[in-house]
């Protein structure tokens, strides 16, 4: 089952209508501090696009 980091994601949300860059950004750090879901398809499409 994944880890849920409730503590995390109260402190940091999502940007309202983030671009393409503050979504890379949030996933990112979401990856490293929460285990709830994956990255989305888009969001990884894009991170190869940029040589993430």
């Amino acid at each position: 089952m994944p880890n849920f980091n409730a503590e995390w994601h109260l402190r940091y949300k999502m940007p309202k209508n983030a671009n393409i860059d503050q979504r890379i950004d949030w996933h990112i750090r979401h990856e490293k501090n929460c285990n709830c879901m994956p990255i989305p398809e888009k969001v990884r499409e894009a991170m190869a696009k940029k040589g993430f």
